[in-house]
């Protein structure tokens, strides 16, 4: 949920140290009762009359607690989210250099600032974090709009893709294509089927295409770093991005991980992740460092420090490159394939499927997509088909008459 716990204050910070509270007269109270229309606007100049969706700050300074999914302070405050309320004092202004947040370690006692210059030697803030108290010192009356940072792609969207690696059909279906073409069209047979469906059940579903493409494949060898992957070059993987697009599609990049760092295998994309409808799956089956075995001797696993590590990079990178939500894609057919994952942080601006990768017969298939695609820790559910190894092989018709149908669907 997007909510802000608000106390309004009047203080004066002395030397940094300390912040005395005293309640304004003129400032407006936040109805804490008050209901959120079915859309906020992400205008604060709209939002912050609604409390649901927004709050105004003072032109002093506001004391306020972050309850939303961790969020990069720069990207909250980014036009049009925060507005002046009424003319801005000059032309050119911009509303964010009009105010600092602070905060004080409640431990150490030291005091942390962000503001749009990034001078100083407090200016070490960057986030607002779940739990976190903030104080927002400002010198003029702005709005503020608490709407979702960037829609996720999950948004009244359901998502059909075809899994492999080119040229090797023993990895999955998108290898037994000729080229990133004939697979994209491929795809986009598939997605008119779940569209009818939808239709067809009244739901206000978009259904679209996505390949979904293994770059860092698993090996048995360590090779020349270690790290027993084979990798795909920017170069080989460019055009998948080019057909992709021109499809109206997305494309997912599968890390297998082996014994690298997961954050540097992603962060090697970057290029690529930087066009807004490319996103990310990492493998924890291959991921086998800390058992001490190759890829494919063991079932391998992420830790959940490692899954927010690289939801934390993948947030950066998707407000410095200005693109919507990014996606990151898990795979699981184990409990033990990842590592608490009850402490998988939610992070605004970063939508974390968990990917029902297991095959066989469609009871076990429906065992194994309740227990991890719908677990607490999965913000949308993914299920895998395997062409060949589910016996049956479940059809659209049966997948869609589940009682929470998949938001994201793998073709294997």
């Amino acid at each position: 949920m997007h909510r802000l716990s608000l106390a309004f204050a009047s203080v004066m910070l002395a030397a940094f140290a300390a912040v005395a509270l005293v309640r304004p007269t003129t400032a407006a109270e936040p109805d804490a009762t008050a209901t959120a229309p079915a859309v906020c606007t992400g205008n604060g100049a709209t939002d912050a009359a609604v409390p649901a969706c927004g709050v105004r700050l003072a032109a002093a300074t506001t004391t306020l607690t972050w309850v939303n999914d961790l969020a990069p302070i720069e990207a909250v405050l980014a036009a049009p989210r925060l507005a002046f309320r009424g003319a801005p004092p000059r032309a050119e202004a911009r509303p964010l250099d009009y105010l600092t947040v602070w905060q004080r370690d409640a431990t150490t006692g030291a005091w942390r600032s962000w503001s749009s210059r990034g001078d100083g030697p407090f200016a070490t803030l960057r986030t607002f974090e779940p739990g976190g108290t903030y104080t927002i010192a400002a010198t003029a009356e702005l709005d503020l709009s608490l709407a979702p940072l960037r829609a996720s792609v999950f948004a009244k969207t359901r998502v059909v893709s075809i899994y492999g690696h080119p040229g090797v059909p023993t990895m999955g279906a998108l290898g037994t294509y000729p080229s990133a073409e004939a697979a994209a069209t491929a795809v986009d047979d598939l997605v008119r089927q779940y569209q009818a469906l939808d239709v067809a059940a009244g739901r206000d579903t978009r259904d679209i295409g996505a390949l979904h493409l293994i770059v860092s494949v698993a090996q048995a060898d360590a090779g020349w770093d270690g790290t027993y992957l084979g990798r795909m070059t920017l170069t080989e993987i460019r055009p998948w991005v080019e057909v992709t697009r021109a499809h109206g599609q997305l494309l997912f990049l599968d890390v297998q991980v082996g014994w690298a760092d997961p954050v540097a295998e992603v962060q090697r994309l970057e290029p690529l992740l930087r066009e807004a409808h490319v996103h990310v799956a990492l493998d924890p089956e291959f991921a086998t460092r800390a058992k001490g075995w190759a890829p494919g001797e063991a079932i391998g696993f992420l830790t959940s420090t490692e899954v927010n590590a690289v939801q934390r990079y993948l947030l950066d990178l998707s407000v410095r490159a200005a693109t919507t939500s990014k996606v990151l894609v898990l795979h699981q057919f184990r409990t033990d394939m990842l590592f608490e994952p009850e402490r998988i942080d939610r992070i605004e601006g970063v939508d974390v499927v968990i990917d029902m990768d297991g095959w066989g017969p469609p009871g076990q298939k429906l065992d194994g997509y309740n227990a991890f695609a719908l677990a607490p820790y999965s913000e949308y559910a993914a299920f895998k088909l395997f062409y060949h190894w589910d016996v049956p092989l479940l059809t659209p018709a049966q997948v869609m008459a589940l009682r929470h149908p998949p938001d994201y669907l793998i073709y294997q």
